[in-house]
């Protein structure tokens, strides 16, 4: 179970995902590159931070390992397969995370900067699984979501479909809905309807159990 002493603080990995967001669009001649080093950079600093007993650790091994094989195995199975098995693992060990990250803000008592970090780390990984998830779709049914770019698997690298399905991803999170990237297959849509809920569920529920803390770290305060 996550505690505030955990191995490496909430502040590590919102740094990384940070990183993740903004690095590739302000170097873009290097965004290829730049989102496969910070999407393992996230794996292991997620995998860090789980690590605080040896059940969450095993576990969380055994999902990120065949995310970080596959993650740089080219060649050695077919694209497709490679990218499906990668999508799938990522998605798991994600959702994990992101369940551990939950059940710590739940516990936590007091409000401090770990769960200040905590809380913004899961709102960004929320969108790193759903990011996965429709990438998911794409490889495996191309033009389920109408993108801006024209993209086929056998010539492009999938690295720039991950950023455009990132960005689609964050604005759908957030309810901003720009129109320029659509769903277009039943699932994709299912899935934006069920993110949007998601974003929306968690503005409602995460920071007002944060705003609770606060009051009750307040008045027992006063009575001191």
């Amino acid at each position: 179970m996550l505690t505030s002493s955990s191995p490496l603080s909430f502040l590590g990995l919102l740094v990384s995902l940070i990183l993740l967001l903004f690095m590739p669009g302000l170097f873009s001649d290097y965004s290829g590159a730049l989102i496969s080093i910070l999407f393992a950079l996230v794996l292991i600093a997620s995998l860090y931070l789980v690590a605080t007993e040896k059940k969450h650790l095993l576990i969380g091994l055994a999902l990120a390992a065949p995310a970080l094989l596959t993650h740089w195995s080219f060649g050695v199975l077919p694209e497709i397969t490679r990218l499906t098995i990668n999508a799938s693992f990522q998605i798991l060990f994600l959702s994990y995370v992101c369940t551990q990250i939950l059940t710590y803000l739940i516990r936590a008592r007091k409000i401090e900067s770990n769960v200040i970090y905590a809380a913004l780390c899961l709102y960004l990984m929320l969108g790193l699984v759903w990011t996965f998830a429709y990438f998911l779709i794409e490889i495996n049914s191309p033009g389920a979501i109408a993108l801006k770019i024209e993209f086929d698997l056998l010539t492009d690298n999938p690295r720039e479909l991950m950023i455009e399905i990132m960005y689609f991803s964050f604005v759908t999170i957030t309810t901003l809905g720009y129109g320029d990237i659509t769903p277009i297959s039943p699932l994709a849509q299912s899935l934006v309807i069920i993110q949007a809920f998601v974003g929306q569920i968690f503005v409602a529920i995460v920071i007002a159990r944060l705003v609770g803390l606060q009051i009750a770290a307040q008045i027992h305060d006063d009575q001191e």
